[in-house]
């Protein structure tokens, strides 16, 4: 008769730590896809607001090239105000060195800018993109200059008029913005 010994269980300890190495290894790939998703996102948003914003920098652009004359702006020290077209008060002047689009409220139902055109609905964003143009300074053209893009060729005043462009975009949520600054210059 054979007599058995006593067993020492290390089949079951083998088994519970490889369960336990599955188990760390199921939930670490769970939390880097989670990761995953979310950085996705963010950058979706980002770029969704980058569009915005840059959609709201070339309606600018067509406003300041389509305007008849100067005279659209408000003069030095004057509050920003707004033109017939457009929706909000986002024409200033800064010729004084004021930065106005640091003050903008650039909140929904505020009319310290200019909603542009584009809605929030095409560019699948929380909000519409919007603007504020500055009135920055008047730069007299001379012929023997270095005229890098040839602002004012062409015209026949010798003057340009510079313009900052301020446009800020939302993305698919109300916490991610981006904002875009230029400028814009024009020979009347």
């Amino acid at each position: 008769m054979k007599t058995h010994s006593p067993q020492r269980g290390i089949a079951l300890f083998l088994t519970l730590t490889i369960l336990l190495l599955l188990t760390i290894i199921g939930v670490s790939s769970v939390q880097t896809t989670s990761m995953q998703e979310r950085m996705a996102r963010n950058f979706r948003d980002v770029n969704m607001a980058f569009q915005g914003a840059e959609a709201a920098v070339r309606e600018a652009e067509d406003f300041i090239e389509l305007s008849p004359s100067f005279t659209t702006f408000p003069e030095v020290g004057e509050a920003c105000q707004s033109h017939v077209s457009l929706d909000g008060n986002g024409l200033c002047n800064s010729e004084d060195g004021t930065m106005h689009w640091k003050s903008t409220d650039w909140s929904d139902g505020s009319s310290d800018y200019i909603q542009a055109t584009t809605t929030a609905a095409q560019l699948g964003a929380a909000a519409g993109p919007r603007y504020v143009i500055e009135y920055v300074a008047k730069v007299t053209i001379e012929q023997d200059t270095l005229n890098i893009g040839n602002v004012g060729e062409g015209g026949s005043s010798g003057r340009a008029y510079i313009y900052r462009i301020t446009a800020r975009g939302t993305g698919g949520t109300n916490q991610s913005h981006a904002m875009i600054q230029g400028l814009y210059g024009r020979q009347f």
